[in-house]
């Protein structure tokens, strides 16, 4: 039963291949699009990525954190640029030794990929999923020129993305109806909060997005300091800036979509073609243009795409298949956690492949998977909700007084006190405590602060909290939680492994 079949040659799937080769298993692995190392010309997705804590772990537990670290860029603070041309420097943490990384998308797979074959996993491109059998653990290949193969695995993991086949299959299996009917059936049983045991949405932000770039300056100069993402948040529509290695920046522009509630005037369709676009730019983002030589050009060029978050009530089925990454949980990019979630849902199948004695020889993979499903579920959940909040941060509160000065406050009582109260930007960011505890914590923070500022002094525009006051109030707010979980925030690389919890029935319905 040594056989595995990965679905999707994307990040989380090539993280896995590699555990799992390392575990002595055989390893396949398909994947729809051609091998991106290649130079085709084709068109793959570029958004620069954060890398933080979780993926960092992910990448140290298999020995790889040294090596992908040469990708990236320190990101220390967000650097906010105003409508009136100031700007304001936000740090993440209490000091720079607490800072995100920007990474390149494809420059991170490519690196995966070539571990993966390193390892010796067998790698299929232009392979597409057609069909899943999960009960004779058949599964129907099919290539470009619809040619039809069929492999056999023992394990099917699906790494598919947001639009998941392998998550389509393992729903059409659970209700039991043909393909052709799956999107009625969605439509008339599965609304997101109802009264049916199995789940599925996509909830679209209302929001789109559009690459452009911050090339180096004709001198070579960098465009702008690459120490800080860059916001400029505008209240429905922002710009954001992420650091390359050659010191140029990948800049993501954020508008409303026809979806978004209330409807916008600003959308990529009201500003379509390079005069209105530019017109567009020059009056909200005049500081930006001057740095952006190729925007005329690229507004024309560069599509733009959706964001939507993807929510399903079953990751898993059996012993036979378990969904990862955004086939699982797709989330919005807002919180930079898509990647690190998705990383760790590895560290956590790997944990639970030596917490149950798992190997190539068998075990009880029905139970590991009903853990991880029972495990990492909630922290999906919460995540996507936390990514969507932040999205309003990002856009909109980062340049608001009131959300800048309790973003000061609670800096200053981060230093004063590190292992007692920390934001929950830094617990989402820099170490491993669960989504789900720290969405749960994040309210008790926000009771704390808000008391806390009632009684803050201000000197020459600089807080001065009564730490006194603030001592109690982390007594009396964040303590009893933190302690009641276990959670340990002198090592912020302490691994939070599965409690006992009530497996939930995934078999067929």
């Amino acid at each position: 039963m040594d056989s595995v079949l990965i679905v999707g040659a994307g990040l989380s799937g090539a993280l896995l291949a590699v555990a799992l080769k390392r575990k002595g298993f055989d390893v396949l692995m398909v994947e729809s699009r051609e091998d991106l190392r290649k130079d085709v010309g084709g068109v793959h997705r570029s958004i620069n990525l954060v890398l933080t804590s979780r993926g960092r772990f992910a990448l140290r537990s298999l020995g790889l954190e040294k090596e992908v670290m040469e990708l990236v860029v320190p990101c220390h603070a967000r650097c906010i640029h105003n409508m009136d041309g100031s700007v304001v420097i936000q740090p993440y943490g209490k000091d720079e030794s607490e800072a995100n990384y920007s990474i390149s998308r494809s420059g991170l797979n490519k690196k995966l990929l070539d571990v993966a074959e390193r390892e010796g996993v067998k790698i299929l491109f232009k392979q597409r999923l057609l069909h899943a059998d999960f009960t004779t653990r058949k599964y129907t290949l099919c290539d470009d020129a619809n040619k039809k193969t069929v492999v056999g695995a023992h394990l099917c993991f699906g790494a598919d993305g947001a639009a998941s086949v392998t998550r389509r299959e393992l729903l059409k299996h659970l209700i039991d109806v043909p393909i052709t009917d799956l999107d009625t059936t969605l439509k008339r049983h599965w609304r997101w909060g109802g009264s049916t045991s199995i789940k599925y949405e996509v909830q679209r932000l209302g929001v789109a997005y559009k690459e452009l770039m911050f090339p180096l300056q004709r001198d070579g100069s960098q465009p702008l300091d690459t120490r800080y993402l860059h916001i400029w948040p505008r209240g429905s529509h922002f710009l954001m800036g992420l650091a390359n290695l050659d010191g140029s920046m990948t800049g993501t522009l954020y508008l409303p979509d026809d979806s978004a509630v209330p409807k916008s005037d600003l959308t990529f369709e009201t500003t379509l073609g390079k005069e209105k676009g530019m017109a567009y730019m020059n009056e909200y983002y005049k500081d930006a243009v001057p740095v952006m030589p190729d925007l005329a050009k690229e507004w024309e060029e560069n599509p733009h795409a959706l964001l939507a978050t993807a929510r399903v009530s079953h990751w898993v089925f059996e012993d036979k298949v378990c969904l990862i990454g955004d086939a699982a949980h797709a989330v919005v990019p807002f919180f930079g956690q898509g990647m690190n979630a998705s990383f760790e849902d590895v560290t956590y199948i790997m944990y639970l492949i030596g917490r149950h004695g798992l190997g190539p020889k068998g075990g009880d993979w029905k139970k590991a998977f009903q853990e991880y499903h029972n495990v990492r579920s909630p922290a999906g959940h919460a995540i996507s909700d936390l990514a969507i909040e932040n999205y309003t941060e990002m856009c909109k509160k980062v340049g608001e007084t009131e959300f800048l000065q309790r973003k000061a406050v609670e800096n200053k009582v981060e230093k004063a006190f590190p292992l007692q109260f920390r934001s929950r930007y830094y617990m989402i960011t820099n170490t491993l405590i669960p989504y789900h505890w720290v969405d749960e914590l994040g309210v008790h923070i926000n009771t704390m602060l808000t008391e806390l500022m009632t009684t803050v002094i201000w000197k020459e525009g600089e807080p001065e909290p009564d730490m006194n006051h603030a001592r109690a109030l982390i007594a009396q707010h964040i303590t009893p939680y933190i302690e009641a979980h276990g959670i340990n925030l002198a090592n912020p690389w302490t691994f939070y492994g599965p409690r006992e919890v009530q497996l939930q029935n995934t078999s067929k319905l």
